[in-house]
């Protein structure tokens, strides 16, 4: 059975329906073809945040220098150093004042020194000490170094000396310091005596020794004049009388650190 032919107006359309979708496709192919590679994007969203990223860590690289130098704490030689010179009184002995518990020490550290210290127990100014030097010996040995302050405490042990021997063996004392170190403050504390009444012999003592700082240019202090230890007790030991306690070395702290602290500032 043969098939009946489409009229001429079917075939017609049918071509343009044909030519159209050809047309369509093309036009999707032109299309593609012109988009943009959709990998682009992604590399160009990557790069972005790369170099961002570095531009935000070197900031703290940059401001950590200066943080770092304006915060770093102070040392101990900051403040100057202390020099001490002394006997018993500042050396400590068994009975209390070793070490730490020194006033030296406590003084120094509390006002943020470096400590120097010589002394030596039963030293005085003519008197020589346990290692055989006088205070002008001790000095020669052991100079002052760049010290902002030295201290020279003492002796009870010049009892025995004239008034003249002690100012000159004092003066020489004092030359020998400022002479190995002409910037530092001199404080010169006279002797100490362990209750109210002081022997007449100790209050030349501290007249000499005077007198002698004074020409040097010294701060003098006078703990006889000032009760300095009018009460002992609980400060100084019981078994000779004479040696400081732990306490005493606390009690001394107290007044010496105010004097240094004075000085350095002049």
């Amino acid at each position: 059975m043969a098939l009946e032919r489409p009229p001429r107006w079917g075939l017609i359309a049918i071509v343009v329906l044909l030519l159209a979708n050809v047309g369509l496709v093309l036009l999707l192919v032109q299309r593609q073809n012109a988009a943009p590679d959709p990998t682009t994007p992604v590399a160009a969203a990557t790069a972005t945040p790369t170099t961002s990223a570095r531009t935000t860590t070197s900031a703290p690289t940059t401001t950590s220098g200066p943080a770092t130098t304006s915060s770093a704490a102070p040392t101990s030689t900051d403040a100057g150093g202390l020099a001490v010179y002394g006997d018993g009184y500042s050396s400590g002995n068994s009975e209390g004042g070793i070490g730490a518990a020194g006033w030296p020490a406590q003084v120094a550290q509390q006002l943020g020194m470096q400590l120097q210290l010589t002394a030596a127990t039963l030293a005085g100014y003519v008197r020589p000490g346990s290692t055989g030097q006088t205070y002008p010996q001790l000095v020669q040995a052991q100079p002052p170094a760049d010290a902002a302050v030295t201290v020279v405490f003492g002796s009870r042990n010049d009892e025995a000396a004239t008034p003249a021997e002690v100012q000159a063996a004092a003066a020489q004392t004092f030359q020998e310091i400022l002479a190995a170190d002409p910037t530092t403050k001199l404080v010169v504390i006279g002797p100490c005596w362990s209750s109210s009444a002081a022997p007449a012999e100790l209050t030349a003592v501290s007249a000499a020794v005077q007198a002698a700082a004074e020409a040097a240019g010294a701060t003098y202090v006078d703990p006889l004049t000032q009760g300095w230890f009018a009460d002992p007790t609980g400060l100084v030991s019981t078994a000779d009388g004479i040696s400081l306690l732990d306490a005493g070395h606390t009690y001394l702290t107290g007044l010496i650190a105010p004097l240094v602290d004075t000085a350095r500032s002049r």
